[in-house]
């Protein structure tokens, strides 16, 4: 419903205080065809890291069927992405409680981590 949402659905309020009714500005407030042309705006905001976590393909989807107008996204996680940049990475494994597998001073003395 709010994809489809026009201004033209609202009432038009009473002209704002200042400006005189049936002037130039408030035909234009009032006028169907102009209230008609506004829409809803969705602005979706995220950090970089979202989209190396695994969220890329439902953001892809909202972006290409149009459910999102605008994506912002900010540099919040910018170090991951310089990082993926400059050197190949590594999925590690897990195992158990123990805690992980590779262990970060053999993967250091190797260039790896």
């Amino acid at each position: 419903r709010m994809l489809a949402w026009r201004l033209s659905d609202e009432e038009a309020p009473p002209p704002p205080e200042g400006i005189v009714a049936g002037s130039e500005e408030d035909s234009e407030i009032r006028d169907p065809a102009e209230r008609a042309k506004v829409r809803t705006t969705i602005f979706l905001g995220c950090t970089s890291n979202l989209i190396s976590a695994g969220t890329r393909e439902s953001i892809r989807y909202l972006l290409q069927h149009k459910l999102v107008s605008c994506l912002v996204t900010t540099a919040g996680g910018v170090e991951e992405d310089l990082m993926k940049c400059l050197a190949p990475h590594y999925l590690g494994s897990q195992r158990g409680v123990e805690g992980f597998a590779l262990k970060g001073a053999e993967l250091r003395q190797k260039g790896i981590n």
